[in-house]
């Protein structure tokens, strides 16, 4: 579940990334978000720039195969403490 939630997260953020119109409502239409919401997309977008958003969706993608027991012999408890450490890095 944590997971998912991460990658909804961040693949609305590589879609601001993508956004030409970065207006307030422009932004809360596009991502289906309230507009009350908007700014904390423009400061996550500050501090993960395009090239880290695509690494993160790549490591909450292995994390996804590793917690179903692919090519991993991790607990979820490792597996999720590995995911956190290489997004905040």
């Amino acid at each position: 579940m944590t997971i998912s939630l991460l990658n909804g997260y961040f693949t609305q953020l590589l879609m601001f990334h993508g956004l030409k119109d970065k207006s307030k409502n422009s932004v809360a239409k596009n991502l289906g978000v309230n507009p009350y919401f908007v700014d904390e997309y423009f400061v996550a977008a500050r501090n993960y720039p395009m090239r880290k958003v695509a690494q993160v969706i790549a490591f909450l993608r292995d994390a996804d195969v590793k917690s179903k027991g692919v090519g991993a012999s991790q607990s979820n408890e490792d597996i999720l403490k590995e995911l956190l450490f290489k997004i905040l890095h």
